[in-house]
């Protein structure tokens, strides 16, 4: 580059960045860069500077050709090639090269800025048009007497025109009488400032008096705008219904804004008819929710993530001492009871979103009771399935426990009834025998004292000492022996004594069990031996059944575990008269047998009660949990039974196992989990020491009734006995 063209560069003022090109191929990506203004070519040849003129594109930056002295020809072939000027290297060079240089600069940029604005301009107009041709709202421009000027698709789809292709159409021809009506309130309401009243008046006459002319009549006299105007204002918006029923019935929302003094203005409708409707049923919906919320007898609270309450219903804030919306922010370990469970049901849910229904707690009112409650908690999630909190609603099971434990003692109470007369029968029994032997014993007390006597006078002659006395005496007292045969006399006392001792025995044991099974539970868990539990209630039933039934028993060590025992005892009395009943059911003269059979399995222990009965149909078996549901004849069953075993074993923890077979048998089992408390086993004994046998053993006819053991045998049950119904 010439020292005469850098001094010309620097004459700019303002810096200039210089991009060197040696060839074509340096200058073509150049030419593309929208920074580069202007491209210099000092004093080429005419063919290496046409060459890389044509490189240069149309639509690219201007370019100035350096020519040596005055060749105009040189020139000439330089404009040829697409040059935007040339300038001779002259004596003026540095002077005339910055000045055609900012020109072209100046003339480049102006260009450049025209055709940018011109495409934002194109842009923003598809735009627009876009807008108002997609707008899911109908948009129509008027002009100062109500005639159409434009209109979206929209608009033309809600309003279809009457008129043909190319008439113009007044708006009030277009719209329902009701949208006009409005369209007119709004207009008179929405004048401008300047306006005075009168010609505001004048203007809205003038308008009906067009339209009737043209046989559109409208009343808007006494109309006001749903929306009241601030002074200035120039945008109103109205909620407008038409429609002769309401199934028929259309809604539509209108917006009108004045666009200029002419008296142009502005209308979008938009039919909002499915949008009210949901928003008219979400209020109520949100109505019907809160009176459900605020009514229902059950408590409901929300809980957030960090465990306090956001929301608590009435029914809750009574439970929990709480007014008027008093409960918000606090948190649930206030009431509810962490020292007793590992994690509440509202905390696994919180933790692990654990679904809980039914579940029960402990909950501490404000007064410092606590109270069991019944907890049904459920995640409150978003729309993503990310929890925001729970949902808890709970119950006061207060009552409900109360009349549960009086329907249990109710029920056991009569199931002892159903037991009276076996147990009367087995009272009588060992009370008829002790009242023959005692008539026998006062018998044998009247010859002993003939015996006494007549030792008594022999004492008297020992002590006078005369020896023929003495051996008259000694001769009396073995012929008094004699008579009442005092061997036998001796020996059966102490029999008939014996027996009695028994007989009093089996009645003390009949009414501890009696006792025992008729008491009620203390309110805490307690030490249980299930085998004594299960035994002493065989026991007690077995009276009322021994004429029909074999109850066969297999007793395993088990530990203590911690349960409501005279609960228990009552599902296995449940159980085993249920058994009884089913053998009867069969009205055959053999023998049923019922067997028990206890075990420890891991950490569990099971008790088995199964029967040689009728068994349970299959299409039965899924509903003989269920309150009141039985096979029973009419006035033969409450339908209770299994359904209070049921509940029972599953406040332990528990779960019974059922199989059954019809005219085969039935087999229930009853797991239990092995708590805390493991003692070492005592599967048979008592703390009163009643003996329960260990072992197989099966108790059948009068030595059954009298408690002694026979060898059980290898008896089994026929078929699979295995139950899952009830009876």
């Amino acid at each position: 580059m010439a020292v005469e063209t850098t001094g010309a560069l620097a004459r700019l003022g303002d810096p200039v960045e210089l991009v060197r090109a040696q060839d074509v191929e340096e200058l073509r990506p150049l030419t593309a860069d929208p920074s580069i203004d202007l491209v210099l070519f000092d004093r080429l040849d005419s063919a290496d500077a046409a060459e890389m003129l044509a490189a240069i594109p149309g639509d690219g930056p201007p370019s100035i050709v350096v020519v040596d002295g005055a060749s105009e020809s040189e020139a000439l072939e330089a404009f040829r090639a697409g040059a935007s000027d040339c300038v001779y290297f002259g004596p003026e060079y540095e002077n005339v090269l910055p000045v055609v240089l900012l020109e072209l600069v100046r003339r480049w940029r102006s260009d450049r800025q025209r055709q940018v604005s011109e495409q934002r301009i194109r842009w923003l107009e598809d735009l627009y048009a876009g807008i108002i041709s997609e707008m899911p709202a109908g948009l129509v421009v008027t002009d100062l007497d109500g005639l159409i000027v434009t209109e979206n698709p929209e608009f033309t789809r809600l309003f279809p025109s009457q008129a043909a292709t190319g008439l113009v159409e007044f708006l009030a021809a277009r719209l329902p009488a009701g949208l006009m009506d409005a369209v007119m309130r709004m207009e008179r309401a929405e004048s401008l400032p300047a306006d005075s009243a009168q010609e505001v008046a004048a203007e809205t006459a003038r308008k009906l008096d067009a339209l009737a002319a043209r046989g559109i009549e409208l009343d808007i006299e006494g109309a006001t705008p749903v929306a009241s105007l601030a002074p200035g204002l120039t945008h109103i918006q109205e909620l407008v219904r038409i429609g002769d029923s309401e199934e028929d019935t259309r809604a539509f929302e209108i917006r009108h804004r004045r666009l200029d003094e002419q008296g142009r203005s502005l209308l979008v409708i938009s039919d909002v008819t499915e949008s009210e409707w949901l928003s008219d049923r979400l209020e109520s919906l949100r109505r019907d929710t809160r009176d459900i919320i605020e009514n229902i007898n059950s408590a409901l609270i929300v809980v957030d993530l960090n465990g306090r309450i956001s929301f608590a219903n009435p029914a809750a804030e009574r439970i929990l001492g709480g007014r008027n919306g008093d409960l918000g922010g606090r948190e649930i370990s206030d009431w509810f009871a962490p020292a007793l469970e590992t994690v509440n049901p509202i905390e696994a849910c919180l933790l692990d979103g654990d679904r809980s229904r039914g579940a029960e707690t402990l909950l501490q009112r404000a007064d410092g009771q606590w109270i069991p409650v019944g907890i049904s908690c459920s995640p409150r999630l978003d729309g993503a399935g990310c929890s925001r909190g729970v949902v808890a609603v709970f119950q006061d099971l207060s009552e409900i426990k109360e009349l549960e434990l009086q329907v249990r003692q109710t029920e056991k109470m009569a199931s002892i009834g159903q037991l009276a007369a076996g147990v009367a029968h087995e009272v009588n029994n060992p009370m008829g025998f002790i009242h023959a032997n005692l008539y026998q014993m006062s018998e044998y007390l009247s010859d002993l004292d003939k015996y006494f006597e007549a030792t008594v006078r022999l004492q008297d002659a020992a002590l006078e000492g005369d020896l023929e006395i003495v051996r008259a005496a000694a001769e009396d007292v073995r012929i008094v022996a004699r008579e009442i045969d005092l061997d036998f006399v001796r020996n059966d006392f102490q029999k008939a004594l014996m027996e009695s001792g028994e007989g009093a025995e089996r009645i003390r044991h009949i009414v501890k069990d009696l006792r025992d099974f008729s008491r009620p539970d203390l309110p805490a868990r307690s030490p249980a031996d299930v085998n004594q539990a299960i035994d002493s209630t065989a026991n007690i039933v077995y009276t009322m059944m021994k004429n029909s039934v074999v109850i066969e028993k297999d007793y395993h060590d088990l530990p203590k575990i911690d349960a409501y025992p005279m609960q228990l005892k009552q599902v296995f009395m449940n159980l085993l008269v249920n058994a009884h009943q089913a053998i009867e059911a069969r009205e055959e003269s053999e023998l049923g047998i019922i067997r028990i059979e206890t075990e420890e399995v891991g950490d569990e222990i099971v008790v088995r009660i199964s029967d040689t009965g009728i068994g349970i149909p299959v299409e039965v078996q899924s509903r003989i949990f269920e309150p009141f549901f039985t096979t029973k004849p009419v006035g033969a069953g409450t339908g209770l039974g299994l359904s209070t075993s049921f509940n029972i074993i599953e406040r332990h923890g528990g779960r019974i196992v059922v199989e059954s077979e019809v005219a085969r048998g039935s087999l229930f089992e009853v797991w239990l989990p092995v708590s805390g408390l493991k003692d070492s086993a005592a599967g048979s004994s008592d703390e009163e020491g009643d003996g329960v046998a260990s072992g197989d053993a099966s108790l059948s006819g009068d030595a059954a009734s009298k408690g002694e053991a026979s060898p059980k045998g290898d008896a089994s049950l026929k078929g699979d006995a295995s139950l899952s119904g009830a009876r």
